[in-house]
């Protein structure tokens, strides 16, 4: 169930992942630049030919 901007909605765990999917192609922004600096945290480093 949902709270906050998703107060009402309810996503069934076989749904979510699509779900959260289709908020990310259809997000603002703002979010798609939270969504990737998020997912870039953890197992990259910002540069050029690092690792190579």
């Amino acid at each position: 169930m949902g709270i906050f901007q998703e107060q009402g909605n309810e996503v069934n765990s076989e749904d979510a992942f699509q779900y959260a999917i289709e908020r990310l192609v259809h997000g603002t922004p703002e979010e798609k630049q939270e969504f990737v600096e998020w997912y870039y945290s953890g197992n990259f480093i910002e540069g050029e030919d690092y690792g190579q």
